[in-house]
């Protein structure tokens, strides 16, 4: 994905971060930003955050993402609500991030159908360590099979 040299900021995809807890925005945009290739450049540019759905859809609009990462339950305008309003204003893969859309439950499926191309979930109890452990290494391998896949797939 990156090259090397001057072109390294352009050939990075772009991520955009959408949860309603700063404290998960923060800790999810370190996991992007720290994610680095063998030569040590940044894999991922993190184009920008938003607090809740509203916003990701002007944000999603403006930046244009190649990956958006979205959390499910938030104020003004849920995740569910709001993926289908971010895939029509822009070609970003949507990636839910959430602690409601276990394997199996209808939430994730509802996040699938409406064109999410993953689903992780995020730890449940206290945000803690495993997020970057355990949901991190999920959440980077989902950003990467969502950039791997053909168009229309």
């Amino acid at each position: 994905m990156t090259t090397g040299g001057t072109d390294v900021p352009e050939t990075q995809p772009s991520v955009l971060i959408v949860d309603d807890s700063s404290m998960m925005r923060s800790l999810l945009s370190r996991l992007v930003e720290g994610d680095r290739d063998s030569g040590g450049n940044s894999i991922w540019r993190l184009a920008g955050t938003a607090p809740d759905g509203r916003v990701a859809i002007t944000q999603a609009r403006e930046l244009c993402p190649d990956i958006c990462l979205l959390d499910l339950e938030m104020p003004v305008l849920g995740g569910l609500d709001a993926l289908p309003a971010i895939r029509a204003v822009c070609d970003a893969a949507v990636i839910v991030v959430s602690s409601i859309a276990a394997p199996g439950s209808a939430e994730r499926r509802a996040c699938l159908m409406a064109g999410a191309s993953a689903v992780v979930a995020k730890p449940s109890g206290a945000v803690s360590a495993d997020l970057v452990e355990i949901s991190g290494r999920a959440i980077l391998s989902a950003m990467r099979a969502a950039l791997a896949r053909p168009e229309g797939a």
